[in-house]
């Protein structure tokens, strides 16, 4: 007998075609010589193809679905499992499992990691693929309607198989949708029955390899990019010191904001939301300000956020003036801008007044949005997901459930701020070279050539202050502002973060949006008279 016996299992609800597709893939199974064992848990229309069973390398178990929703009838399901794999000796377990089933009762029949001398089915089999099977027309009344149960099956399979899929662009919608909720999954069509059985036999791999092999791409890119500079080396290891202080900076901050992102998602309720946040349009901003001023979350922390208020059905006015305000004007923000200028009060009120006013008007070209006017990848079914049936689960389902969101929703958005980072890190480094120059007596080029520089160096909103009180000696308190203000708002790493989960239309949007903005707001202010109040 090898080792242990493989383990593989497909599931989705009723009339998903669980047992059409188990059907084809243990035809091509017993074609290529393999002993199969498959087990039912599942009480559909369709059975097993008699055929299958004929040929002779194929036993089949089936047990009923009330078995397993005791323990006296778990354990009996395990002991016969257990006694028939000492008699038998199958190449391949496969399970049909039932749809309203919880995960937890099969791992606990078919643990992950093998077991020794448990006397259960563990002690001959380890659980290796586990494929969830929907109808994409019916996928967002089926994530409506069960809620939490169908969550966690498409958060815990490794193949996602889509039927009746339509067109390519509906298929790619789908497919960016449940890799939000399930990072990495295989998502396919189902139109080859051979892609799925490879997708299901291919080799796994433990994240412990993933990131070795992160650790090798990063380092292979070092040291060529030190060969192809040649002598220039130190630019490779400034380049890398800058990406990595940036991460280091900027992962803490995410993960704040992505624990606070799942607490609103998974624990604040759609209807609640509704009931409690302000229905007049100033009201909504004022509350959306003082959000983003109590929360101590930087420019990348705010995205996740930003991205839940907007799946709860936040207003998009109030939703942007909270992305836009919380990274200037938070607690963060405002002491690191005090300790950069000398405890200067007046120019911390300057940088928090500006920021605020910024948002404001910002949030306000999006108060004619509506509803539809800004959605996140995939919210039409999330929000309803996450937000109604979920909250009626169990306490203990709930804070499960927030585990896994905080998971999903940290490597989600922290690929695309790796990214960012690593962007930024060459800007940062070969800005160096740049004759950028006093710009001048005037405001309007030296407001522009800082803003522009906030853009690109994309630095953590509660460490810019600093980078901007060491251009002092070369540019107006008027260019600073503008460096201190647009650049919390919005960056090369914010982009790529909002990029990742917003259309294309609406980032291009935000960007110069934000950028006209508060660059008007800020040359104004000080055309009229600011600076010399500063001084």
């Amino acid at each position: 007998m090898p080792e242990y016996t493989p383990v593989y299992v497909v599931t989705g609800f009723l009339d998903s075609g669980k047992t059409s597709l188990l059907n084809q893939l243990l035809s091509r199974r017993l074609e290529s010589g393999h002993s199969l064992c498959c087990i039912q848990f599942e009480q559909g229309e369709q059975a097993l193809e008699q055929d299958l069973i004929d040929r002779g390398n194929l036993d089949l178990l089936h047990f009923p679905v009330r078995k397993l929703q005791s323990g006296a009838g778990m354990q009996q399901v395990s002991k016969q499992i257990y006694d028939y794999l000492l008699r038998n000796d199958p190449e391949e377990l496969w399970i049909e499992w039932n749809g309203t089933l919880p995960i937890s009762v099969l791992q606990t029949l078919f643990p992950p990691a093998k077991k020794q001398d448990g006397g259960t089915p563990g002690d001959f089999c380890q659980l290796q693929r586990m494929l969830y099977l929907a109808d994409s027309t019916k996928l967002d009344a089926l994530l409506q309607q069960t809620g939490g149960m169908a969550l966690e099956q498409i958060s815990a399979s490794d193949v996602i198989v889509l039927r009746n899929w339509g067109p390519v662009s509906q298929f790619k919608n789908r497919k960016r949708m449940l890799r939000e909720l399930n990072p990495g999954v295989k998502v396919l069509p189902l139109n080859s029955v051979g892609t799925v059985e490879r997708a299901m036999l291919r080799p796994g791999r433990q994240p412990a390899f993933w990131f070795l092999l992160g650790i090798a791409y990063f380092t292979a890119a070092y040291l060529t990019l030190r060969m192809v500079i040649g002598a220039g080396g130190n630019l490779a290891d400034a380049v890398v010191n800058v990406f990595l202080g940036i991460l280091l900076q900027a992962f803490p901050f995410l993960l704040i904001g992505v624990l606070l992102s799942s607490a609103i998602q998974i624990f604040v309720s759609q209807q609640w939301l509704h009931e409690h946040f302000p229905k007049h349009l100033a009201g909504g901003l004022l509350f959306a300000a003082l959000a983003g001023f109590c929360l101590p979350v930087c420019d990348c922390a705010s995205v996740p956020v930003f991205r839940s208020l907007v799946r709860k059905g936040v207003p998009p006015a109030a939703a942007v003036t909270f992305l836009m305000a919380a990274p200037v004007i938070n607690p963060v923000a405002i002491l690191s801008t005090w300790y950069a200028f000398s405890g200067d009060v007046r120019i911390v009120l300057c940088r928090v007044g500006l920021g605020l006013l910024c948002a404001v008007l910002i949030g306000l070209t999006f108060s004619r949005a509506g509803k539809n006017g800004l959605s996140p990848s995939g919210s039409g079914w999330f929000s309803c997901a996450c937000g109604c049936s979920v909250g009626q689960a169990a306490e203990g389902g709930k804070l499960s459930l927030y585990l896994r969101h905080t998971q999903t929703e940290f490597f989600s958005v922290g690929k695309y701020l790796v990214l960012g980072a690593l962007v930024s890190a060459l800007f940062q480094t070969l800005d160096r070279s740049f004759p950028w120059g006093n710009g001048g007596d005037g405001l309007f080029l030296p407001l522009l050539v800082l803003m522009g520089m906030a853009f690109f160096l994309s630095l953590c909103s509660s460490a810019d202050a600093v980078v901007a009180r060491s251009f002092a000696g070369q540019f107006p308190m008027g260019a600073l502002m503008g460096f201190m203000v647009f650049g919390p708002m919005m960056d090369i790493k914010n982009l790529i973060l909002l990029s990742g989960g917003f259309s294309r239309k609406f980032v291009l949007r935000l960007c110069l949006t934000s950028f006209c903005i508060c660059g008007m707001v800020v040359f104004l202010s000080f055309s009229t008279g600011l600076e010399r109040s500063l001084l």
